[in-house]
């Protein structure tokens, strides 16, 4: 620890000396009456003078040797700021919100995306069992047999008026199996040599009616579902 300069402490030293003084010779006089009291204080008015001049000395020289003249309070710690801590939770809460939101999104949408190729399934499905060329004879023969109406479109794929007909036959009803409908591309004419042998079949659009007492009718060119309609009917009501 570092000495204080000789001036420093004598001045300290007259200080404590004459604060004593002081506090000794006037104490005593503070219960006197009024008049000795301030006897008593102009008595060791010089005394207590010099004593508050050795202070200001003092704290003069304190001052030119860089030691503090006053000590204050010391100030108080930073108190933690309450909103920085407060934010912090509320972001985290928030973020996590917004995670959970996005997951439950996620969820939805992929629900949604699995909910919609399972309904396209089966018409995939349907469109995948389209009957073959075979499986057409095979019911054409099995509904003559069982004495059902067949009505067969012998049609060119190509054509914009084979194609409506086409759609036409594809309307008309089944009356609960008893009717069977079938389109047939030109091209496989000669594989349903069961109609062709006994109908000459020598442009398209041609529709072959068999009603249920194996009579054939033909009807070429375009005709709408009404018309066709009514051929069915008639073919159902023949014995």
């Amino acid at each position: 620890m570092a000495s204080l300069p000789r001036p420093l402490i004598g001045l300290l030293v007259a200080t404590l000396a004459a604060f004593g003084l002081w506090y000794v010779e006037l104490k005593p006089s503070s219960s006197a009456s009024g008049g000795g009291s301030q006897g008593g204080v102009g008595q060791y008015q010089s005394a207590i003078n010099q004593a508050h001049q050795a202070v200001k000395i003092s704290g003069a020289a304190n001052a030119k040797l860089g030691a503090p003249t006053a000590t204050g309070p010391a100030p108080s710690s930073p108190t933690p700021g309450k909103s920085a801590t407060a934010t912090k939770p509320a972001t985290a809460t928030a973020t996590a919100a917004k995670a959970a939101t996005s997951t439950k999104t996620a969820a939805k949408t992929a629900a949604k995306t699995k909910t919609a190729a399972t309904a396209k399934t089966p018409a995939k499905t349907k469109a995948a069992k389209a009957l073959t060329t075979a499986q057409q004879v095979s019911l054409i023969t099995s509904a003559i047999e069982s004495h059902k109406v067949v009505a067969v479109l012998f049609y060119n794929p190509a054509s914009a008026d084979d194609q409506a007909m086409a759609h036409e036959v594809g309307t008309i009803s089944t009356h609960g199996g008893k009717v069977v409908k079938l389109a047939v591309p030109v091209s496989e004419l000669t594989n349903f040599s069961i109609i062709t042998q006994q109908i000459p079949v020598v442009t398209a659009p041609t529709l072959v009616l068999i009603d249920a007492g194996r009579q054939a009718t033909t009807l070429t060119g375009y005709a709408d579902t009404l018309e066709i309609s009514q051929r069915v009917d008639d073919a159902l009501a023949a014995k």
